[in-house]
C-alpha cells in the first residue's frame, strides 16, 4: 500500500503556439494558464483546480510580479504563490514541492512555466507591439540564489555570454580529449545531430528537420567550435504544468492509479563556482556529488536510468554531466526523449519541467522504468537531478549536496590586474554576423593566480581561430590578451 504522504505527480498540460504575427499570438502567462488547464484535464480531477495550495513559477523573461495568481485566474485564492528567480536550479522547484507534500504541510502544489519569446522577437522585427499583461504585485515567496551567477570581471572581459562560457568549456573537454580542434568540432556536431534526429520524431518539439553532422559544421559561427545548431534555442513560445498531491488526495479525488508518477528522489549542489573561479573548465565534481546522493537515496544509478533528459543548453554541459555521472556519452543510449535544447526549445528557466512534463506520457506506458532528468543553473554553475518512475520506492529523498560538492571543488584565485605569462586552461574566438571579433582566454599566471584576459587586435584573434591553445603560454596585463 502506497502510503497516503507518498508525493505523486497526477497531471501533465503543455501549451506552444507559432505565430509569425504576433498580434495572432497570446502572452507567456496565457499560455501558461493553457499548459494549467491542461494539466489538470490530465489528471482527470477538475475539482483539483479549486484545491492548489502553492503554486511555483520559475522566472523567466517577462515583467509578471505574481505570475502564479495570474495563472490560477481567481481559482484557489488561499492558493500561496511562489516564484523562483533565475539562478535557481530547476530541480529545487521539484524537491520543494515534493518535500512538502510529504511532510504534510501542502496537499497539492502546481509547477507552472512559460515563455513567449518568438513573439517578443517578431513583435520587433516586424515594429509592432507585443504587450504584457501589467502586474507589480509581489508573490507571496520569492526563492533567491545567494549569489549572482556571473561576476562582474567575466561581464566586463568578454564571458557574460552562454556561447563564450560553454565554448571555453569545450575548449578544455578537447584539449583533455587529445583531438584536434578539427576533429573535435565534428565530435561536438555529431552530437547535436543526434539530438535533431530525436527532436524529429517529437511533436511538440520547435525545430524538427534533422541535422547531419556536416550541417551543423556548415552553420555561421557563433563561438569556437559552436556554429548556431550547438547553441540552445530559447526564442520559443511554450509553456508547461505539473500537478502534484499527496496519494491519499489523489485517491480522494479519484484519479487514476494508472496516471501516477513518483518522484523518487531528488538532489541539488548550491555551490556557486564561477567558471575564472574553478578549478578546470571540464570539470564539475558537484555533479558527481549529485549523481552519488541520488545513488545512494534511490538505489540507482543515473547512468542506469532506462530514459534521460541530460540538460542540453550546450554541447560541453552534455558531455561534462555525462562524464560526471559515469555515462558513455557515446555508447550508453538516448541522452534526450525530447531532442534538448537545441531542436525541442529552451524556455528560459523552465527546460528541466518540459522535459519532465514530455517524459510523464512514456512513464506511464513503461511502468517499470527511471528517467532521469537533470537541471543546470548559471554556466554549469549549479546543479541538480531527479529521478521518476510509475513504479514508487519506499520514501522520496530530497538531498543537498551543496557541502561535499564545496569539498570536492578546487578553486583559484581571480587576478583582475595579473601581468605577466600565463597557462592557457581555456579559450574561445567569438564571433559577431560572421565575423571573428574578439579572443578570451581563461589562464593560470605564474604568481599561481588565475587571469581572465581578452583581445579584439586582430593579430591575435587570427591566431587564435582553429587552434589549440590550452596549455600554451600567453601574455596577459590584466584585462588585455597577448602573444607569448
Amino acid at each position: 500500500m502506497i502510503d497516503d504522504r507518498r508525493p505523486v505527480l497526477i497531471g501533465v498540460g503543455v501549451a506552444s503556439q507559432r505565430c509569425d504575427d504576433p498580434t495572432e499570438a497570446v502572452e507567456a502567462v496565457e499560455l501558461m494558464r493553457r499548459a494549467f488547464d491542461a494539466s489538470i484535464l490530465d489528471c482527470g480531477a477538475p475539482s483539483i483546480a479549486d484545491r492548489v495550495d502553492e503554486i511555483i513559477v520559475p522566472e523567466g523573461i517577462w515583467r509578471y510580479g505574481d505570475p502564479g495568481r495570474l495563472v490560477l485566474d481567481g481559482r484557489s485564492p488561499d492558493a500561496r504563490t511562489v516564484v523562483a528567480d533565475i539562478g535557481v536550479v530547476q530541480q529545487s522547484v521539484f524537491s520543494r514541492a515534493a518535500s512538502a507534500i510529504a511532510a504534510g504541510e501542502l496537499d497539492v502544489v502546481a509547477v507552472v512555466t512559460g515563455e513567449a519569446k518568438y513573439r517578443s522577437l517578431r513583435a520587433r522585427i516586424l515594429g509592432v507591439a507585443a504587450p504584457e499583461t501589467s502586474m507589480t504585485v509581489e508573490p507571496d515567496v520569492r526563492l533567491r540564489p545567494a549569489l549572482d551567477v556571473i561576476p562582474d570581471l567575466e561581464i566586463h572581459r568578454a564571458l557574460p555570454a552562454p556561447t563564450h562560457q560553454y565554448a571555453v568549456m569545450e575548449s578544455a573537454i578537447r584539449a583533455a580529449s587529445g583531438r584536434t580542434p578539427t576533429e573535435h568540432a565534428r565530435h561536438v556536431a555529431e552530437l547535436v545531430a543526434r539530438f535533431s534526429r530525436v527532436a524529429e520524431s517529437n511533436p511538440a518539439a520547435w525545430t524538427r528537420t534533422p541535422m547531419t553532422a556536416d550541417a551543423v559544421l556548415a552553420a555561421p559561427m557563433v563561438a569556437e567550435p559552436y556554429t548556431k545548431p550547438c547553441c540552445s534555442q530559447w526564442n520559443v513560445d511554450q509553456a508547461s504544468a505539473l500537478l502534484l498531491c499527496s496519494a491519499a488526495t489523489a485517491r480522494a479525488l479519484g484519479i487514476s492509479a494508472d496516471r501516477w508518477v513518483f518522484p523518487l528522489a531528488g538532489a541539488e549542489s548550491n555551490l556557486m563556482v564561477p567558471l575564472s573561479e574553478g578549478g578546470g573548465p571540464r570539470r564539475a565534481p558537484a555533479v558527481a556529488a549529485v549523481g552519488a546522493a541520488l545513488t545512494d537515496a534511490a538505489g540507482i544509478a543515473p547512468g542506469d536510468a532506462a530514459l534521460r533528459e541530460i540538460y542540453s543548453c550546450f554541447p560541453a554541459a552534455v558531455q561534462i554531466q555525462c562524464a560526471e555521472l559515469g555515462i558513455d556519452i557515446d555508447i550508453d543510449g538516448d541522452l534526450t526523449v525530447t531532442g534538448g535544447m537545441h531542436f525541442a526549445g529552451g524556455p528560459l528557466n523552465s527546460f528541466s519541467l518540459q522535459a519532465l512534463a514530455a517524459l510523464v506520457p512514456t512513464l506511464r506506458e513503461r511502468h517499470d522504468e527511471v528517467a532521469l532528468v537533470t537541471s543546470v543553473s548559471g554556466m554549469m554553475t549549479k546543479f541538480g537531478a531527479g529521478l521518476w518512475s510509475a513504479s514508487p520506492n519506499d520514501v522520496f529523498r530530497s538531498i543537498d549536496v551543496t557541502e561535499s560538492a564545496r569539498a570536492a571543488t578546487a578553486t583559484r584565485v581571480v587576478d583582475g590586474d595579473a601581468v605577466g605569462t600565463a597557462v592557457v586552461v581555456g579559450s574561445t574566438v567569438g564571433y559577431v554576423h560572421g565575423d571573428a571579433t574578439e579572443a578570451v582566454v581563461i589562464a593560470d599566471v605564474s604568481s599561481g593566480t588565475r587571469a581572465v584576459a581578452v583581445s579584439r587586435d586582430a593579430e591575435v584573434i587570427a591566431a587564435f581561430r582553429g587552434e589549440e591553445w590550452v596549455g600554451r603560454s600567453v601574455m596577459v596585463d590584466g584585462p588585455v590578451l597577448r602573444l607569448g
